[in-house]
């Protein structure tokens, strides 16, 4: 079974428009640790939208009342860091890196995974730019660094007012440059140049692009099929997550 907030994040990186629903979801997603606190007239309050409409965004999720999207929420945070603990208990990072086309040294790789997800703990929002496939493969990613207390959320054109700021982590995902040709000029008017720019690449020449510098690249080998790219995306967002837990949340 799906857990909630995955459903809300597969819900939102398929949003083609900016209306209450996907107001309502980005809502819950910046504010998912703290949710669990409000009672349904602060909900409304804070997401600056209708009883009706806040009500029939859980009716969409099949709930009948805010009560039983709060407990499930509740139920839900618990059974994924259960998840997370489990899964992360044996896990090497040295089999993600052994199975990645890169040129660089594991070392040189894995340090600047190492310094991306510092980046990530030091800022409040992680931002995901990439094509449908990349976006879907970072659902779970999405996930567990909302668990961890993070906001990550997908850019989407339509959201006019939407801006980046020096606390964004930008994680620009494209294999051969054309997601980065497609958004850089109208993100800049974004303020994108604010943020810090994580590019995930196969191609060396868009780091810099539209004067668009990225803060940390991330580039693997391979040829510019797509097929290749989408699997070693997977493996670095992996990476990224499973050494963020090491780093932050680990007991050990």
């Amino acid at each position: 079974m799906d857990l909630l907030i995955s459903r809300i994040l597969k819900y939102l990186n398929g949003c083609l428009n900016n209306d209450y629903m996907y107001r309502i979801g980005s809502f819950v997603v910046k504010h998912y640790q703290d949710i669990c606190q409000y009672d349904l007239q602060q909900f409304v309050n804070m997401s600056k939208c209708s009883q009706e409409e806040v009500q029939d965004f859980f009716y969409h999720l099949g709930f009948h009342s805010y009560d039983e999207f709060h407990q499930q929420l509740m139920i839900d945070k618990q059974i994924r860091l259960d998840q997370i603990n489990a899964r992360m208990l044996h896990t090497s990072v040295d089999k993600f890196l052994s199975h990645l086309n890169i040129k660089f040294s594991k070392e040189e790789f894995l340090k600047t995974i190492d310094q991306i997800c510092d980046l990530i703990f030091e800022k409040k929002r992680v931002v995901i730019v990439g094509a449908l496939y990349p976006s879907s493969i970072a659902v779970d990613f999405q996930t567990d660094l909302i668990t961890f207390g993070k906001e990550v959320i997908e850019y989407h054109h339509f959201d006019k007012g939407f801006e980046f700021s020096d606390d964004d982590v930008v994680i620009f995902i494209t294999a051969t440059g054309r997601t980065m040709e497609q958004n850089a000029k109208k993100m800049v008017k974004q303020h994108l140049c604010d943020a810090y720019v994580v590019l995930v690449t196969q191609n060396m020449k868009y780091v810099q692009f539209e004067n668009v510098c990225s803060d940390y690249v991330v580039h693997v080998l391979g040829t510019f099929d797509g097929l290749e790219f989408g699997y070693q995306t997977m493996m670095i967002l992996d990476l990224i997550r499973i050494r963020y837990y090491q780093k932050f949340y680990s007991e050990e």
